[in-house]
């Protein structure tokens, strides 16, 4: 292998200092003998050539995006060229480390570009943070707004199961109250209308005890009304004289 730095121009004139390796090999002596004295010389003058051709014909924006992609495609364009077989040598790779402005306001400018550059990655990252984190927050609170629906449906059947069994037990019990005061009364009422009737005469007595027990201590008011009470108002009649 051989190491270069080369200094070449770009297509809008910026001068530009690149190193890196030229990987080769001898194919074949006999060639490389009869041809070249020096073999590595001729490598690094050809791939000298070869590079400031394919960066001669790139502006500096191209060159700084896409430099290893160049570096790469113009040694693999030279598939057909003649000049390392015509020696007995194979080009096996090539690679650019490095590569510089030569004067000092394009490297002080590119230095400006490449801190911009890096400072919008920079916020750009830190957005894409800010945003994952927000995003994960709305998909908690979405899940949490689902669960709280899931939880008052919930509540909801539970309360209406309690109301439901709530009044099936009132209800057995007054079906079971009924059954026993009327079929206690079996012998003394045979007939069945007539012991439902003083069922309900029963309940209106406790329902009457129950106002009035009320009314005695005071827990409740009583509020009358005319008919209630059957008055008469006898208002005497007037005459107006002519």
């Amino acid at each position: 292998k051989s190491f270069y730095t080369y200094e070449v121009r770009t297509s809008d004139n910026v001068k530009l200092e690149v190193s890196g390796t030229i990987f080769w090999q001898i194919e074949d002596v006999r060639k490389m003998i009869v041809m070249t004295a020096d073999p590595e010389g001729d490598v690094w003058a050809r791939s000298r050539s070869i590079l400031t051709s394919a960066i001669s014909e790139t502006d500096l924006g191209t060159f700084m995006n896409r430099a290893a992609e160049l570096v790469q495609e113009a040694f693999e364009n030279q598939t057909d060229d003649t000049f390392f077989s015509n020696r007995g040598l194979v080009l096996v790779n090539t690679e650019m480390t490095k590569y510089e402005p030569v004067d000092d306001h394009t490297k002080d400018t590119l230095e400006s570009i490449i801190r911009t550059t890096v400072t919008r990655i920079n916020e750009l990252q830190k957005q894409r943070s800010k945003n994952d984190v927000q995003l994960e927050k709305l998909n908690a609170d979405i899940l949490l707004e689902k669960n709280k629906t899931v939880l008052i449906e919930v509540q909801a059947e539970n309360s209406r199961i309690l109301a439901q069994t709530a009044g099936a037990t009132d209800g057995g019990k007054v079906a079971s109250s009924i059954a026993s005061f009327v079929h206690g009364l079996n012998q003394s009422l045979p007939n069945a209308s007539d012991r439902v009737d003083l069922f309900k005469h029963h309940r209106i007595l406790e329902s009457t005890k129950a106002d009035t027990s009320n009314l005695a201590s005071g827990s409740a008011s009583l509020y009358l009304a005319p008919k209630d009470l059957e008055l008469r108002l006898s208002l005497p009649q007037t005459h107006d004289e002519l």
